[in-house]
Formats: structure tokens, C-alpha cells, sequence
């Protein structure tokens, strides 16, 4: 089972020729709402900190919250964040590990706008800590 947020039927692949080498395609995701072109990160952490980042992501209050703990091997759950390149949109889809799979928690989470603006201020601090 292949997990892809890029999956979702909110973006969209673009194919394209490279303009020096024309026989390479490259493939890029962008928002089919707007075009806007999105790029997606993974992190992993630690899945005791599931339910209160869970809690975060359904109030969209990331203002008090303490940041998650990102670490670099896996840590029982991954999270995929894809943002658009103004920084107006974010998904973000929870993974969790059940015994020999990764599976989705719940469905993606979407924020357009301020708490888009909001959750990438939040996910800055959390890259800050895990530094």
C-alpha cells in the first residue's frame, strides 16, 4: 500500500519536457484550484504526540502548542505537509504505524489562507526545536 498525499484529487501533475534536454519529462504537483505549484515534505515523530497534534490540526489553534518532536528515523508516525509556494495553502495527512504498514489516521487536513499562514509559523518553531 503506497501512502501519497499527492494522490488526492485537490492537486494535480503537470508533465513537461525539460526545455535542454526535451526526451527528459519531469513532473511537477500543483493546486488544482489555482494552479499554484506545491511541494511536499515528510516528517516523522513520535507517536505519543498524536493526539495532542491531532487536537491542533482539527481546532486549527497552533498558537499555545507545544511543537512536536520531529526526529529523523522513524518514529511510529510520519506526517506529509505539502505546501503551495505562497504559502496560502497546506495539507497535512497523519500517518500511523500499525504492525508492518503505515496507515492514514483520519482524513487530510486542508487549511487555506490565515490558518495556513498560521499552521507554517507553528511547523517553523517545530523545525527550529528539532535543530
Amino acid at each position: 500500500m503506497e501512502n501519497n498525499i499527492l494522490d488526492h484529487p485537490v492537486f494535480e501533475t503537470v508533465r513537461s519536457g525539460g526545455k535542454l534536454l526535451p526526451f527528459m519529462k519531469t513532473k511537477r504537483y500543483v493546486l488544482r484550484e489555482n494552479g499554484s505549484e506545491v511541494k511536499k515534505e515528510t516528517f516523522y515523530f513520535n507517536k505519543t504526540q498524536l493526539p495532542g497534534f491531532m487536537n491542533a490540526l482539527s481546532t486549527q489553534n497552533f498558537s499555545g502548542v507545544k511543537p512536536i518532536e520531529i526526529v529523523s528515523a522513524q518514529g511510529g508516525c510520519y506526517m506529509d505537509v505539502v505546501t503551495a509556494s505562497d504559502r496560502q495553502f497546506v495539507a497535512v495527512q497523519l500517518y500511523e504505524y500499525v504492525p508492518f504498514a503505515f496507515y492514514p489516521v483520519n482524513d487530510m487536513y486542508q487549511f487555506r489562507g490565515k490558518p495556513a499562514e498560521d499552521f507554517l509559523a507553528y511547523f517553523d518553531r517545530c523545525r527550529k526545536a528539532a535543530k
